[in-house]
């Protein structure tokens, strides 16, 4: 068998921008958006039935709604929430881009359609899944307009403008930080709410929700998940640049909470000779560690453990640790027997990818419903109000909302919280060993 090595291509799954991981569902016990199924990163996994499709059509955005609803809580009535300085037009005039759906609430979704490289094709299954959602629930409730950033920040601020001048209660997207940032700038002093998609905590702020998978947070769960095990002394293996920042300074502060400690951090490049480099680093600390930590994915960490062998470092009896990027390697490699990291509830995503490639006949990328979710999520609380009526205390309901990812809530700050699952890879699989929490309340 060849040997794994790492290409710089690799960069590509070490983003701090963008969506980061992806997608939504429901069942009986725990209302929410979507349908059941296996996996938009595991494509091998078992496929669930669409029931839930049928079922949407009889009013299961209610059920979505229904976190919100468990307890009480502020829902925008009049006085709740500062009124748009920019107001919304009693008779909404033409709008520019493509228009899908029809209703009294007018919702602008940013995209990067003629972006260079692989931004059009997201843009391409961001808009799909937003107008599946439209199709499920949509229908006399909003009219969602998709607008051009052309993946670059002036134009998107442009669209921006557009979207507040024709009157859009709600814009979601865009995807990218800096162009989130430039939209910001624009909606913000208009009193516009954005859900943008990008992955970047920077980028949020009051008003500016981040619908997408937060990295801090998946290393949190993983890392949380190994001490409540006993495993507390780690040392990590990160790559250079921005990802390796932050996985570095929260791999620290989630250890030393649990009362861990980060042992040692060494840093590679996308090349085999600064993998080399690290694991000859690492080896001078694995006497002083339990685990190792890998949090990126696709052939990083079987190169690095192809790595340790080539250079006569023992890991016998060091548990391996990663991240939800791990959905992206190849799991076959007898190394990673064992290993744990924290991703989305996969047996959720399923439904959406099998509904998609029947209706558009092709696989969308991985994170395209975190765009069927924000429609969803804007339907549900269009009906709930008129076309000024989504507030931010509606969209930061402390119940949160449930959906193909499982559950999710925005914090004031703009950014959020998810519920993640742990798995074990357990003979080329990946086992849930801590399932994902089915509500916010303490215990659950």
């Amino acid at each position: 068998m060849a040997e794994a090595s790492i290409s710089p291509s690799r960069a590509l799954t070490a983003r701090v921008d963008g969506p980061f991981l992806a997608v939504l569902r429901p069942e009986a016990d725990s209302p929410m958006i979507g349908d059941p199924g296996g996996s938009a990163f595991q494509r091998g996994r078992e496929m669930m039935t669409t029931g839930f499709f049928r079922a949407a059509r009889h009013g299961l955005l209610a059920a979505m709604l229904g976190l919100a609803g468990c307890q009480s809580v502020d829902l925008g009535l009049p006085g709740s929430s500062t009124p748009a300085v920019d107001p919304i037009p009693a008779i909404l005039p033409a709008a520019k881009g493509e228009v899908i759906g029809s209703g009294p609430v007018r919702v602008a979704m940013l995209l990067p359609g003629t972006a260079p490289g692989n931004g059009a094709k997201i843009a391409t299954d961001f808009r799909n899944a937003a107008a599946m959602a439209m199709e499920d629930f949509g229908a006399g409730k909003v009219e969602l307009v998709i607008k051009d950033t052309q993946g670059l920040p002036g134009p998107t601020a442009d669209v921006a403008s557009e979207a507040v001048q024709e009157g859009a209660s709600v814009v979601l997207g865009p995807l990218f930080s800096g162009n989130v940032t430039a939209a910001s700038g624009i909606l913000q002093p208009s009193g516009r709410l954005m859900i943008a998609f990008s992955s970047d905590r920077n980028a949020a702020r009051p008003g500016v929700y981040l619908q997408s998978f937060m990295p801090e947070a998946i290393i949190d769960r993983t890392l949380a998940y190994a001490t409540s095990q006993g495993v507390r002394d780690v040392v990590a293996i990160l790559p250079n640049g921005a990802f390796g920042i932050l996985a570095e300074a929260q791999a620290r502060k989630s250890l030393e909470a649990a009362g861990g400690r980060l042992v040692a951090a060494v840093r590679y490049d996308y090349n085999d000779t600064a993998v080399d480099e690290a694991v000859r680093q690492a080896g001078e600390h694995l006497a002083e560690a339990q685990a190792i930590f890998i949090p990126d994915g696709g052939t990083t960490p079987g190169a690095i453990i192809a790595a340790f062998t080539r250079n006569g470092v023992e890991i016998s009896g060091k548990r391996l640790l990663g991240s939800g990027q791990w959905t992206t390697a190849d799991l076959a490699n007898p190394a990673l027997n064992g290993a744990w990291f924290a991703d989305i509830d996969q047996s959720r995503v399923g439904g959406f990818v099998t509904r998609y490639q029947a209706k558009y006949g092709a696989e969308p990328s991985a994170n395209a419903a975190l765009a069927y979710d924000a429609v969803a999520l804007v339907t549900g609380l269009a009906g709930q109000g008129d076309a000024a009526g989504i507030t931010r205390e509606m969209v930061e309901s402390p119940s949160g909302f449930n959906g193909y990812t499982g559950i999710f809530r925005f914090r004031p700050d703009g950014t959020n919280e998810r519920g993640f699952a742990v798995y074990e890879v357990q003979d080329a699989k990946a086992v849930i060993v801590s399932a994902a929490p089915t509500s916010f309340a303490p215990g659950l």
